[in-house]
């Protein structure tokens, strides 16, 4: 696609070389608590072991001093909780729910996400590593490896963080160089999940000033499905990922780079087909096969960071980042999801995007406090789908979208200090952004080495440009040292776009509108000093033109196109719970909650049907959701974690814990099928460890979802697989059964 937003040769160039500059010259010149032993306090602040560190408002804070339900969750915590991948981690935090479906990647913060149909749709949650924007769901391959902290912010962020995380965001920031040499290997191996993972981090000083951390992660783990024809546990995944950082600190100027490549490669899929009249449940077992080719979700990452840091002097702090993401993704899938080799269908896509941010923070203890920034990013999207129908007569769609974004944003946040106890925060954000697509449709007789022919359907492009501004305001009282309030109004969007390499697009439905949200948002935070702290949030947002991407079946039932745009409009209210408590004797408490007792669409007139139900919608084949709950939104969640630690001995010490994971009933897709309906369920975890009291060495065995709970992740319309194999089939995703991980690690 030529279509010209900008002279994107001379972007490109241009930021490419700047951070080739910045890297020569820097290589020239417990639990859910990250504490605050990195940072240093502002002027006139005291902090305590106590105090969790964020960054939620572009300036290092105490968690209890930020006014946003935020959850925080320390890499050390992932590492022992064995969590490798984002589906692992959605449990452990209410109201995140993280699903990998055949399609795309699923990341619904309080009941809003984007779907699964579309995997060119930008995510309703958006994700931060050290800064870097990433609306695609699969635009970070290895976001755990050796991390720092991850802050989960729930709700719309859109006035400061940034673009799209109209539902939430997730910023995650990785671990930075020390000054000595050091580093630490880890090694976990899966009892049930069988097979290996060795991760391993070094920090070099080069010279006064300058060091670099060397960081590496292979994996090569068996999947937890059975695939009984081709005699494998599936979907197994093989990682590779290695990282450099660099840090150089100069008088005023602190320079960060970083370069991280990514390989991971994925056999078969979590998919099974459920059919009570074939005899198919929910048993871990899948019987897939296609006899030309294998099943894979392979894919490849960079990622490039250069951030500078530098006192303007009076405490003023300029800071810029320079970032890269690029990825390529190949994932084919047996779209029938059976022995019969009746359907396949290929997710192929390459994307790169540069991003320049540029940001003034203003020192704190004034009258005002303020942080201005503009933001800047280019990317380019180039999707290619098929499906192919295998069975007489053979054929197939073949579609290629190719997407140039540009994005331009302005923003600023003011805290105004009536008095020492007394805040009002105001932010805006106004955001540019134009996109062109063009989208062309093959298809016709195909063969099975060869799906992407056929003769021209359609051709056509189109352009979108808008404009939009996401402002807050907060009210924020310090009732005493340890007790805080506050009330936050805001807005927050999702920008326009369109369809995607769907089978279906047509000029008239190829662009979409953006999303947007309203909410209202009142929370305590109360600090217990010595103990820990207890945290709540009540909350009230309004969602008008979802967004989302589903499988509408035909009236003959033999297909299942999508329908991607926008729905309609949602709400939800609920209110969230967090609690760090050290009660003495080594014994520990960890607890986080969600109450969502509202959530459900108030306008989606065309939603999708289940398999066997009679239309009612406003489309052809569509049904009416009006009134219906939203998916992934159970009334009632949460993690609760009772931990123990104690010396053994002088040289020795003990750390246990067990993590019990509940839910109340929620839907695993968007229609009204009883299939899809999650019951009630919890689920235990536990960690036993034993190690150096000095914490140089450790050996531990760690269980996940002990009693072994089968519960559904995600069901899909049945599709191809009701016609090749059962009117009542549906496609179905399980959660991991039973794991068993032994982990040792050493630190020197």
């Amino acid at each position: 696609m030529k279509a010209k937003l900008v002279d994107r040769a001379f972007v490109g160039t241009l930021l490419r070389s700047a951070a080739l500059a910045g890297l020569m010259a820097g290589m020239a010149a417990p639990a859910f608590a990250q504490t605050a032993d990195d940072a240093q306090p502002d002027a006139g602040e005291t902090r305590t072991e106590d105090d969790i560190v964020v960054t939620a408002q572009k300036r290092e804070q105490r968690l209890q001093d930020v006014p946003i339900s935020i959850q925080v969750v320390s890499g050390q915590a992932l590492q022992d909780s064995g969590i490798r991948t984002f589906e692992d981690l959605g449990p452990l935090v209410p109201n995140l729910t993280i699903v990998k479906t055949p399609a795309a990647n699923i990341i619904s913060m309080r009941g809003i996400a984007s779907s699964a149909g579309s995997p060119s749709l930008e995510q309703s949650v958006a994700m931060f590593v050290d800064g870097v924007y990433g609306g695609a769901s699969r635009q970070f391959a290895a976001p755990f490896l050796d991390i720092e902290r991850m802050e989960v912010l729930r709700g719309p962020q859109g006035a400061l963080v940034g673009k799209n995380t109209n539902a939430g965001a997730i910023a995650i920031t990785t671990t930075k160089p020390g000054d000595e040499f050091g580093g630490y290997v880890r090694a976990e191996y899966g009892l049930e999940q069988k097979g290996p993972t060795v991760e391993g981090a070094v920090d070099v000083p080069l010279a006064p000033g300058l060091a670099m951390r060397v960081t590496g992660k292979y994996s090569d783990v068996d999947g937890y499905m059975n695939n009984t024809l081709a005699g494998l546990k599936q979907p197994s995944r093989r990682e590779a990922t290695g990282r450099i950082t660099l840090r150089y600190e100069d008088g005023p100027i602190t320079f960060t780079g970083k370069f991280e490549h990514a390989d991971v490669r994925v056999n078969g899929s979590p998919v099974q087909i459920y059919s009570a009249a074939k005899g198919r449940f929910y048993d871990y077992t899948k019987e897939t096969q296609l006899n030309f080719s294998d099943e894979y979700d392979n894919i490849y990452t960079n990622v490039g960071v250069m951030q500078f840091d530098i006192d303007v002097g009076g405490g003023h702090t300029l800071t810029s980042i320079t970032g890269f993401s690029g990825f390529k993704n190949w994932n084919r899938i047996d779209a029938d999801f059976t022995e019969v080799t009746g359907a396949s269908a290929d997710f192929d896509q390459k994307f790169e995007q540069y991003s320049q941010e540029i940001r003034l923070l203003s020192p704190t203890g004034n009258f005002i406090d303020y942080v201005v920034g503009a933001y800047y990013h280019v990317s380019d999207l180039f999707e290619e789908r098929t499906t192919g129908v295998l069975f007489a007569p053979p054929a197939s769609t073949y579609r290629v979208f190719d997407q140039e974004d540009e994005v331009i944003s302005v923003y600023g946040s003011a805290t105004v200090n009536f008095t020492d106890a007394l805040r009002a925060i105001g932010g805006l954000r106004y955001t540019y952004e134009t996109k062109n697509a063009r989208y062309t449709r093959y298809g016709g007789p195909n063969t099975y080495t060869d799906l992407r022919t056929g003769t021209l359907q359609a051709s056509f492009s189109d352009r979108l440009s808008e404009g939009i501004v996401d402002p807050s305001i907060t009210l924020q009282y310090d009732v005493n040292p340890d007790l805080m309030v506050y009330a936050t109004y805001g807005k927050g969007s999702k920008g326009g776009g369109f369809q995607g390499a769907i089978s279906n697009a047509t000029p008239a439905t190829f662009q979409f509108k953006p999303e947007r949200s309203e909410s209202f948002e009142g929370g305590v935070k109360a600090s217990l000093p010595g103990v820990g702290h207890i945290n709540a949030t009540l909350f009230h947002t309004r969602y008008t033109n979802l967004q989302v991407s589903t499988a509408i079946p035909s009236p003959d039932g033999l297909s299942a196109p999508f329908f991607t745009g926008n729905a309609g409009d949602a709400e939800v209210t609920g209110v969230e719970l967090d609690a760090l408590l050290r009660l003495g004797g080594g014994f520990r408490i960890v607890s986080n909650a969600a109450w969502t007792p509202r959530a459900k669409y108030l306008d989606y007139p065309s939603g999708p049907c289940y398999t066997t139900q009679v239309p009612d919608g406003a489309l052809p084949g569509s049904c009416d959701l009006t009134g219906h709950r939203l998916n992934f939104t159970p009334k009632l969640s949460g993690a609760v974690t009772a931990g123990y630690d104690s010396a053994i001995g002088s040289a020795l010490k003990l750390d246990a814990s067990v993590t019990g994971i509940f839910s109340t009933m929620s839907r695993r897709d968007q229609t009204k099928d009883p299939v899809n309906i999650q019951d009630g369920y919890v689920k235990l975890d536990a960690r036993l460890g034993i190690g150096a009291s000095d914490e140089s060495w450790e050996l531990a065995v760690v269980g996940r979802n002990l009693t072994n709970k089968a519960t559904i992740a995600f069901t899909g319309v049945g599709g191809l697989a009701a016609t090749v194999f059962s009117p009542d089939s549906r496609s179905l995703t399980m959660d991991p059964p039973r794991q068993i991980l032994l982990q040792g690690s050493f630190k020197f």
